[in-house]
């Protein structure tokens, strides 16, 4: 199912994803720029909201681009429990279970300095990194786009194709879903 995912997407919107090679997005028209900052928003992922979008020739959704992009590197926080591991089998006494289900532990750990280091290490990197990519800099960023700022340096190298391509998904998925519940109401 999910090659049939990636398929789908992959050609659905590869007419509308722009190449890395061409200009940047124009920003949002000042239609939207005067509406609420989550007007038409709709509930996709914990609490984060999808902008309102209308489709036009030569403009991409950068809106639901970054909402990708910052799922996605939030999701990818739990890679940060690697190297928390490591550090605290190296900080801390490792203990192990014998045949016979006894357990010892050992009187003293690996290596306590470089252990602390890397926890250390760990935790900040895990700090800045939720914190780079939290829901109070996706609003911010959506709400400066629609005023009619560029979407920064930092963000917009980070977008590619994929993240273009999850926000159609995202889009025709939600669109379908407003069908569906305006057949059902009475």
């Amino acid at each position: 199912m999910l090659l049939v995912l990636a398929g789908w997407s992959h050609f659905s919107s590869a007419q509308s994803i722009p190449a890395r090679n061409m200009p940047a997005p124009e920003p949002a028209p000042a239609a939207l720029a005067a509406a609420a900052p989550d007007s038409g928003a709709v509930l996709v992922f914990n609490g984060w909201y999808l902008p309102r979008y209308a489709l036009r020739a030569g403009v991409a959704d950068s809106t639901g681009a970054l909402l990708s992009l910052f799922r996605k590197r939030r999701y990818a926080g739990w890679l940060y429990a690697v190297p928390l591991i490591a550090g605290l089998s190296l900080a801390l006494p490792l203990s192990s279970t014998d045949r016979y289900g006894q357990t010892n532990v050992a009187d003293e750990a690996i290596s306590p300095p470089l252990g602390i280091a890397v926890l250390a290490g760990t935790v900040a990197g895990f700090i800045a990194h939720a914190t780079k990519f939290n829901k109070g800099h996706l609003l911010s960023v959506d709400r400066a786009y629609a005023a009619g700022q560029p979407i920064p340096a930092k963000y917009r190298s980070q977008l590619n194709n994929s993240h273009f391509a999850e926000a159609a998904y995202i889009r025709e998925a939600l669109r379908q879903q407003m069908e569906r519940e305006q057949l059902v109401r009475p």
